[in-house]
């Protein structure tokens, strides 16, 4: 589904990617692992057209993302939850929820699909995004996503900040999208957390993919965690 080819990509005379080439099948989550700086959030950014490579293929299906301005890349199925989850924080759950249906003019019936995946945003549909607590905001932010509809989900530091019982209650639902054919990117400081819930994981360091795994090789040889991560085991 989503492949990376040989991409490049610059910070103005500074080089930030270097060929970096893996992909992401449909229904499989792949956990982009790596120290702080490594280039796991640039990657997704570059997936969405925000920066644009210097060189490489970025491909969804038949569809090239490589040059797309980052408006049209949703419309092609691509959704994105950046760290800090960027709601509006004025409107309501249900205007947040709306304003991602709008993207690909998706109907209530996605809607519906989405709030039983987070049912506890029924019982919020009237209050401000602003007013939720964190693990609520998140919850929101990766509905508002999913009312696109998306056949890839881009997800940055979901956990970050979040109370364990709640960063289990959000990784659970991620999981459940294999279900339905969504394929998922997932950016993640905890590493137990990426374990969890991904089929393979691809680390990233200074800007290159220094390899990948699966969950269970890593169980048994845990030494690219501590060398890529920093995470002993």
């Amino acid at each position: 589904m989503l492949q990376l080819d040989n991409i490049n990509c610059y910070y103005g005379a500074v080089q930030v990617l270097r060929d970096v080439s893996f992909g992401v099948a449909e229904g499989e989550i792949v956990g982009l692992l790596g120290r702080n700086g490594a280039g796991k959030t640039t990657t997704l950014r570059t997936i969405m057209g925000q920066i644009k490579p210097r060189s490489g293929t970025i491909t969804l299906g038949e569809s090239e993302l490589t040059q797309m301005n980052p408006h049209d890349v949703p419309k092609l199925g691509v959704a994105y939850v950046p760290q800090g989850r960027r709601l509006f924080s004025g409107m309501s759950v249900e205007e947040n929820l709306r304003m991602g249906l709008l993207a690909r003019e998706s109907g209530d019936d996605t809607l519906k699909w989405v709030l039983d995946l987070f049912p506890v945003l029924t019982e919020r549909m009237r209050q401000r995004a602003g007013t939720l607590s964190g693990g609520e905001q998140q919850m929101l932010a990766t509905a508002r996503a999913l009312c696109l509809k998306p056949q890839l989900l881009l997800l940055d530091e979901p956990s970050e900040g979040l109370m364990p019982t709640v960063v289990a209650t959000l990784l659970e639902t991620v999981a459940s999208l294999k279900e339905h054919g969504v394929g998922v990117l997932l950016v993640e400081q905890k590493v137990e957390a990426a374990l969890q819930i991904a089929d393979r994981i691809v680390f990233i360091e200074n800007g290159s993919v220094a390899g990948e795994a699966t969950p269970a090789e890593l169980e048994s040889d845990p030494e690219p965690l501590n060398k890529f991560v920093g995470v002993r085991r």
